[in-house]
């Protein structure tokens, strides 16, 4: 796969991913001052768990059958690659079936342990979907193998929708009767919108069956055949420690929900003070740092096909390219998204969450002002992540996450301990754990790659540029907050923002026509932004 059509599918991913976080938000926001910061506590509690034994089945076996499909698809083996699609599936069904029953026997054990019974509802009603996901992600897995991104993009949109649709209406119905039970309907809402998008998966599949039985064949008979067992094997040996990396970030969660209403509860807070501070860390303030890492999940699913590729064919140039374009695009995504959440941290909470309490709205921009910073490390982290396994250096992104991770533990366990800083340390120890990580798995990536990581190069112009939008948009926001209002006065704000950021990249030369013309009809940009002189 050439640089360009990486790039090109993750544009594809992305475009979906950030209409599905567009169309998530609406879902979030609405139901936030629908069921109350309480009844986001019920809500978020069903997560961690959920999150744990979800990555478990799906984390490492989507990547894996993309890889395995890409890797057969080269050489024109696509019977084994259909093969490898239809062991997943099997394969998905029993995890899938397993971690159900795991879910529902446990929901109660689990809604105790994290110390609030009432959430029993919202855990029960999410267990269902496990079994969808798993086999949505062998789906997803074979498509991208393919490098056909337009099924997972698909499907992602029509999770986000159904959630909104579904979970919405059914929190409406319930919320008289109680918070927890308002909860617990939107989950259901959830746990349907899993549903649908299998469905879509399964109907693309059924639209592309005749291709793809033609293809296999088309496979050469003096091809060798892998045997169930042995693609099994191979399956397992890339997916475990990609499971066990992605592990570690719900095993965070988990950590955050046992330490911080507990440790909140220890120094002096009440229950439902303590309970309402942990509600606007996980509800309100930790999805908003997760939607710039949109970009940068689209960018790494297609990095480690295309990595993969190159390191196996040892074309040493073909890899340094790669990387030093997902390093790039990484930080011009991730720079920015750090420094205007930064800047804009109560007012972007504001204008997302009016109907809180002021108090719970300031609360949530000094979380969100503390979690900005690790926008950059975390955006990096999953981009190295996918470098590192393009490199089949599986096993190195998952010990320096998990360095991360100890981190994180002891840093939140102490400081959410101390009542000035109380839930904030929650969100210090985050910071802490990605930037960890990062640093690691950057230094990891020169020493096994051998590629020229220049610093200078990936900071300096976008920093300028960062610099600029700054300025601008606090600028913008309090000069005209008393005149226009903050929720109008915010959104102004971050639309200049976006237009100086690109208006001092384009100027200082950090966009070229090159990286124009690797985006999805990107050539005619490119020609045009010429034409005007505004890029060379």
């Amino acid at each position: 796969m050439s640089k360009k059509s990486f790039i090109k599918g993750a544009t594809i991913l992305a475009v979906a991913g950030l209409a599905a976080k567009f169309i998530g938000a609406m879902f979030r926001i609405p139901m936030t001052n629908l069921i109350g910061s309480v009844g986001m506590s019920y809500y978020q509690m069903a997560y961690p768990i959920y999150s744990f034994l979800l990555i478990i089945s799906t984390a490492g076996v989507p990547t894996a059958i993309s890889k395995l499909v890409a890797e057969n698809i080269a050489l024109r083996n696509y019977s084994t690659a259909h093969k490898v699609f239809r062991l997943s599936i099997r394969l998905m069904l029993v995890i899938g079936l397993t971690t159900l029953l795991i879910f529902s026997a446990g929901s109660k054990l689990i809604a105790r342990m994290m110390g609030n019974v009432k959430a029993y509802y919202s855990i029960l009603a999410i267990a269902p979907s496990l079994v969808f996901v798993t086999l949505i992600s062998a789906f997803r897995g074979y498509f991208q193998g393919m490098q056909d991104m337009t099924p997972t993009a698909a499907s992602q949109i029509v999770e986000q929708a159904g959630k909104l649709v579904l979970g919405l209406w059914l929190a409406s119905r319930y919320i008289p009767r109680g918070p927890e039970y308002g909860a617990a309907a939107a989950v259901v809402g959830v746990t349907l919108s899993e549903g649908a998008a299998l469905v879509l998966l399964m109907g693309m599949y059924q639209g592309k069956r005749k291709k793809i039985l033609e293809s296999i064949r088309q496979t050469p008979k003096v091809r060798h055949s892998e045997s169930y067992q042995s693609l099994l094997t191979r399956l397992i040996r890339i997916a475990f420690p990609i499971t066990i990396g992605a592990s570690i970030m719900p095993l965070m969660n988990m950590a955050d929900a046992m330490i911080v209403v507990n440790r909140l509860k220890q120094v002096g807070f009440q229950v439902e003070k303590a309970q309402s501070l942990y509600g606007l860390l996980t509800g309100c303030a930790n999805p908003l740092i997760n939607f710039p890492a949109v970009l940068t999940v689209s960018l790494a699913m297609s990095l480690v096909p295309a990595i993969s590729e190159s390191y196996a064919g040892r074309d040493a140039r073909g890899v340094a390219q790669k990387i030093y374009t997902g390093t790039r695009l990484t930080l011009l995504a991730g720079i920015p998204a750090a420094a205007g959440m930064a800047v804009l941290a109560r007012p972007i909470s504001a204008l997302l969450y009016g109907s809180l309490p002021q108090k719970e709205i300031t609360m949530t921009g000094e979380i969100l002002s503390i979690l900005s910073i690790g926008v950059i490390f975390l955006t990096l982290v999953q981009t190295l992540t996918a470098v590192l396994q393009g490199l089949n250096r599986i096993t190195t992104p998952v010990r320096n996450l998990a360095i991360g991770a100890l981190f994180k533990i002891v840093i939140t366990y102490f400081l959410v301990g101390i009542p000035s800083i109380h839930v904030k340390g929650a969100a210090v120890g985050t910071v802490a754990c990605y930037g960890a990580a990062a640093i690691l798995d950057f230094t990891a990536v020169v020493r096994y790659s051998g590629v020229s990581m220049p610093l200078g190069r990936f900071f300096g112009k976008p920093l300028v540029a960062v610099a600029a939008m700054s300025l601008a948009v606090y600028g913008v926001y309090h000069g005209l907050a008393s005149a226009l209002g903050g929720n109008k006065a915010t959104l102004l704000a971050v639309l200049v923002g976006v237009v100086v950021y690109a208006a001092v990249l384009l100027a200082t030369g950090g966009l070229t026509r090159q990286d124009f013309e690797m985006l999805p009809g990107g050539k005619k940009i490119g020609r045009i932004l010429t034409r005007l002189k505004l890029i060379r």
